[in-house]
């Protein structure tokens, strides 16, 4: 069959007539891309975008300050030309044909910074990864996939000091809670004035989803520095089972995109509305609930692998038992002084029907 056109391609879809100017750009580039190139122009041009031509998180724009503004989404800029992975990605070497009849491990943040010496460390959390590889080692052939999210900050992250500034210009130190009512009466702004209507925003939906008010935490896993890499206490147990398998651990960046909180591996704390990759990744839930059981560990008990797990439980497919979700008790410590909501992340799990065991007790469960 021929290749479809791009213009072929919009008529059958029966689209809108305000297209015309994409189809335009993409023609007059040879954009052999045609749909995708069309996407992205109409999301340059503040423009919706019809289903079938939805962008990818490829086509999430990254803030530039101080330019001229196009998109619809005021932040969003028409200067920066190249895509952007938005705020989350799932990094898996391209596999080949695997199976997926035994359990995948999905391993929350286990990163230096979270780790004893790190700079928002948790402790126990290198126990906890020494128990994680000791599964690792333990059952190669039982674990089909391991999923690693990794916190993937900048410095200038909504969570970090240099995000904001008080009254008289300093940063907030670390563990400062900022409310949505102090950023209304001016206590606390963002240091960008483009970013403070995105602020105001940002607070009062965060804290009308009930989870938690905004907390500046001190920097930490930080793109390129030492504390983003994984803890030596698990990694090498990745790279082993890597090699025994044949086929590489998933890799889940989370917490690129500057302007939200993402404690989740699978969604941000605020969606932001420019980029999908902030939103509910239903793709990786579907992937996760194609093993026999998905076991989820790491840091920390009281955040991350709390508002995963609780996630996952979220979307989980309607009719798939509860007690495939399963949680290592024993391989996953809270962040000091939010003890109370670990023991309640747990209490609620149970509730619902979630699997805690402890990893030495972990007993995989067959497909075949």
């Amino acid at each position: 069959m021929a290749k479809q056109t791009t213009g072929e391609y919009l008529s059958e879809q029966n689209l809108e007539p305000i297209i015309a100017k994409a189809v335009q750009a993409a023609v007059a580039e040879r954009a052999p891309n045609g749909p995708q190139r069309v996407a992205q122009v109409l999301v340059q041009e503040g423009q919706d975008v019809p289903g079938p031509l939805s962008p990818s998180v490829e086509t999430c724009k990254p803030v530039a300050f101080h330019k001229q503004k196009t998109n619809k989404f005021p932040l969003a800029s028409s200067i920066v030309s190249h895509g952007s992975m938005g705020g989350a990605c799932v990094l898996d070497g391209c596999p080949v044909k695997e199976d997926h009849d035994d359990a995948a491990l999905f391993i929350i943040d286990p990163q230096i910074d979270f780790h004893e010496g790190g700079s928002l460390a948790v402790a126990g959390a290198t126990a906890d990864s020494t128990r994680i590889a000791e599964l690792i080692t333990k059952n190669p052939f039982e674990i089909d996939h391991i999923f690693v999210s990794l916190d993937a900050h900048h410095r200038v992250h909504i969570a970090h000091g240099a995000f904001w500034v008080d009254q008289a210009g300093k940063p907030p130190a670390p563990f400062t809670q900022i409310t949505h009512a102090e950023v209304v009466a001016g206590k606390w702004k963002s240091r960008e004035p483009e970013l403070q209507r995105w602020a105001l925003e940002y607070t009062s939906s965060l804290e009308a989803g009930g989870r938690f008010t905004h907390i500046i935490w001190p920097y930490h896993c930080l793109l390129g520095t030492v504390g983003h890499a994984v803890s030596p206490a698990l990694m090498p147990a990745l790279e082993e089972w890597s090699e025994k398998r044949g086929r590489a651990v998933t890799w889940v960046l989370k917490g690129q995109n500057n302007r939200t909180e993402m404690y989740s591996a699978l969604k941000a704390e605020v969606p932001v509305k420019d980029d999908p990759a902030t939103g509910l990744n239903m793709q990786l839930v579907e992937t996760l609930a194609s093993h026999s059981q998905v076991v989820i560990c790491g840091e920390a008990k009281s955040h991350c692998v709390n508002f995963t797990t609780r996630d996952l439980l979220s979307a989980w497919p309607t009719g798939r038992a509860v007690s495939d979700i399963v949680v290592l008790e024993d391989c996953t410590s809270p962040v000091g002084g939010c003890e109370a909501e670990a023991d309640k992340f747990f209490d609620d799990i149970r509730a619902a029907g979630v699997t805690m065991v402890k990893a030495a007790d972990w007993k995989p469960k067959k497909t075949k």
